[in-house]
């Protein structure tokens, strides 16, 4: 039971964007074991033949493991699906991490944006290079984010004036 408890944790740590791969993947490799040790289980007990197999517990808790690592992982796309559906904007508040001009990509320190994300630090790609309007790190701005796909572009950003 725990050790479902813990893939399931794994599974909504994949929501976490930064880091989404790599849960997924370490979610992944942990319910092949799981599901590899359950089979090795009976088959080590003599209880695992293809003609009369009956899932016991084991089985249904790792099915119903399955199913909630298998949403949380697809949940941010299903949710950005319906975001960029809406057309909605957000407004955030931050500060500029580090600036990428050629991959046009920029990472903010940024505030809670209300009906969207906690306060965090996150790589943001940008609608289009002119987006910066003169924008350096460590600057204090304001932005305008738009959902498309999985992501989140910076349509506008201004520094704000001290």
């Amino acid at each position: 039971m725990a050790a479902s408890l813990g893939i399931a944790g794994l599974g909504a740590l994949a929501s976490l964007a930064v880091y989404r791969n790599y849960f997924i993947a370490l979610a992944l490799v942990a319910l092949g074991y799981s599901f590899f040790t359950t089979f090795r289980k009976k088959y080590t007990t003599g209880t695992l033949t293809l003609t009369n197999y009956r899932f016991g517990r084991d089985e249904w808790l790792l099915a119903v493991t399955t199913a909630l690592v298998i949403l949380a992982i697809y949940f941010p796309q299903i949710r950005a699906a319906t975001l960029a559906e809406s057309g909605t904007t957000y407004d955030g508040r931050g500060s500029v991490v580090s600036l990428d001009e050629n991959a046009k990509k920029i990472t903010l320190k940024h505030e809670e944006i209300k009906g969207l994300m906690p306060a965090m630090t996150m790589e943001f790609p940008l609608r289009s290079g002119e987006t910066l309007n003169n924008v350096r790190t460590g600057d204090k701005v304001l932005f305008t984010l738009t959902p498309q796909g999985t992501d989140f572009i910076i349509e506008k950003i201004e520094k704000v004036k001290p």
